[in-house]
C-alpha cells in the first residue's frame, strides 16, 4: 500500500515560539556579556564597526561562541557567497526553516531564529535558478532600466506630496520603494496602499532571521507577509485574465523552454519583491540620504551632476549596506581558509565590516562617491546565488532614481537632530526615523 507523503508540522503555538525567542534572546545576551563580538552584534549594539574589526581581529574565518563560524574578511565573504556548498537554507527537500521545537542549548542552532510562515517563499538554489531565468528577459540586470521611467514617475509623485519637515523613512523612503515597485508591477492603487500600511510589519523579516523579535512582532511579521501572498495572488490572477503593459504581464508572457511564465512562480517573485525588495530599497534611500547629507561635498557633487546618482547608490551599498550580516549553512564538507566545516554547519558573512577591510579597499571609512569602479571593485551587499540576486537589479533602480530625483529637485535638503535607528536590527540596521527639511 503506497503511503501518503508526510504532513507538514503544525505551526508553533505562541507558547512554543515565545519560548523559544526569549531563549535565543538569552543566548545573544550571555555570551554577548563574555565579550564575543559576534553575539554582542545580535544584540543589536551601537558599536557595530567596532565589533567588526574585533571579527576581523580573529582572523579570516573562526567559529564564534555561538557556534556559527563568522567572517569579516572581504576576499573570503567574496568567496563564500558565491560557494555552491553555502546556501541559505538547510540542505534536504524537509529541512527545517525554523528551529522552534529544538532545545537551542543542546543543538547549538542559532540560524533561522524565526520562522516567517509559510506564505514566504522557501527558495533552494535551483528555485533561485528558475526565477532567475523568469525574470532575466524582464526584471534582469540589461532589462530592468527599461522600466525605470515608471520608478521615476512613482518617485516624483512622492516627492510632489513631501511638505516643507517631513521624515526621512515614513515620508520618503518608505512611499519611495512601495510606489515605485507598485508602478513598476503595474499593481492598483489600492493595493500600494495597503502595502505601504503593511511594510512596517514584515519589514522586521530580514532581521529575524538570526534576531528574535518579542512575540508579537513575529506573529504580526507572518500574518502580514500572509496578506502581502494573497494580494499578489490576486494580482497575478487579474493580469492572467487581462494582461497591460507592466512588468507583471511580462512576467506572465516569458517563455522559457517554450513555456509561458508559471503564475505561481510570478506570484513568489512579486511577494520577493514586496517584503524583501521594498525594505532593502528602503533602507538603501534612507542610509544613502544619511551618507550624503552628512557629507555635504558628496551631496553637492551629486546635485552639481544627478547623473552621480548611480555612484552614490554603489558606494551608500558598500559604505552603509542594507544587509549587515549574511547567514549560510554548508551544504557539505567544506575546507576554507584552513578549517574544516562539516556539513548542516552555520557560516555568518559580516558584510559591513568585509566591505571596510582595509586590506581590499583605500581609505575604506570615507564615503566618496568618486571611488573607483575599476574591474576588481567588490562589494558583498546585494550579491549572492540565491534571492539577492534576483531583487538586485530592481532595487539598484528604484534607489537610482530616488536619489536622482532628490539631487535635482531638493538640493537644499538638510537634517534636523539625529536619526533613530530601529532597535535590535543587527542585519538590517535599519533607520527608524530622522527630520528633514526642504529649503
Amino acid at each position: 500500500m503506497p503511503t501518503s507523503p508526510p504532513s507538514a508540522p503544525a505551526a508553533p503555538t505562541d507558547s512554543e515560539l515565545g519560548r523559544h525567542l526569549l531563549t535565543l534572546r538569552g543566548l545573544h545576551f550571555v555570551f554577548g556579556a563574555l565579550g564575543d563580538p559576534y553575539a554582542e552584534r545580535l544584540r543589536g549594539a551601537e558599536d557595530h564597526l567596532r565589533l567588526g574589526e574585533r571579527i576581523r581581529a580573529q582572523g579570516p574565518l573562526h567559529r564564534s561562541s555561538l557556534g556559527t563560524w563568522v567572517t569579516a574578511d572581504a576576499g573570503l565573504a567574496a568567496r563564500l557567497l558565491a560557494d555552491p556548498l553555502l546556501a541559505g537554507l538547510h540542505a534536504g527537500p524537509e529541512a527545517p526553516r525554523g528551529h522552534v521545537r529544538e532545545n537551542v542549548w543542546e543543538t547549538w542552532r542559532t540560524c533561522h531564529a524565526t520562522p516567517p510562515g509559510e506564505a514566504f517563499p522557501s527558495l533552494r538554489p535551483a528555485d533561485c535558478d528558475r526565477l532567475a531565468d523568469l525574470l532575466r528577459p524582464v526584471l534582469g540586470p540589461r532589462t530592468c532600466g527599461s522600466w525605470r521611467p515608471d520608478a521615476e514617475r512613482a518617485v516624483h509623485r512622492v516627492l510632489d506630496g513631501l511638505p516643507s519637515r517631513f521624515d526621512l523613512v515614513r515620508d520618503l523612503a518608505r512611499p519611495v520603494a512601495v510606489s515605485s515597485l507598485t508602478a513598476v508591477l503595474g499593481l492598483p492603487d489600492a493595493i500600494r496602499a495597503e502595502l505601504l500600511d503593511l511594510l512596517p510589519a514584515f519589514g522586521p523579516v530580514l532581521d529575524s532571521a538570526l534576531c528574535p523579535p518579542q512575540l508579537p512582532v513575529a506573529r504580526a511579521m507572518t500574518d502580514a507577509i500572509g496578506r502581502v501572498r494573497e494580494l499578489m495572488e490576486a494580482a497575478v490572477t487579474a493580469r492572467v485574465g487581462a494582461p497591460a503593459g507592466d512588468a507583471l504581464s511580462a512576467l506572465l508572457a516569458v517563455r522559457p523552454d517554450g513555456a509561458p511564465g508559471d503564475p505561481g512562480d510570478v506570484v513568489t517573485a512579486g511577494v520577493l519583491g514586496a517584503v524583501v525588495g521594498t525594505e532593502l530599497t528602503a533602507t538603501t534611500v534612507a542610509n544613502a540620504v544619511l551618507a550624503l547629507l552628512d557629507h555635504p561635498d558628496q551631496w553637492s557633487s551629486v546635485c552639481a551632476d544627478p547623473g552621480r546618482a548611480a555612484d552614490a547608490v554603489e558606494e551608500t551599498l558598500r559604505w552603509a549596506p542594507p544587509l549587515t550580516l549574511r547567514s549560510l549553512i554548508t551544504q557539505g564538507r567544506l575546507e576554507v581558509a584552513g578549517e574544516v566545516l562539516e556539513a548542516d554547519e552555520h557560516v555568518v558573512v559580516v558584510v559591513d565590516a568585509a566591505q571596510r577591510d582595509p586590506e581590499r579597499y583605500e581609505d575604506p571609512d570615507s564615503f566618496r562617491v568618486d571611488r573607483p569602479r575599476d574591474p576588481g571593485f567588490l562589494h558583498l551587499a546585494l550579491t549572492d546565488r540565491e534571492q539577492l540576486r534576483l531583487l538586485a537589479p530592481l532595487v539598484r533602480m528604484q534607489c537610482t532614481a530616488a536619489v536622482r530625483a532628490l539631487a535635482e529637485r531638493l538640493p537644499g535638503l538638510r537634517t534636523e537632530g539625529d536619526p533613530l535607528r530601529r532597535g535590535r536590527s543587527p542585519v538590517v540596521r535599519a533607520p527608524l526615523s530622522q527630520s528633514l527639511t526642504k529649503e
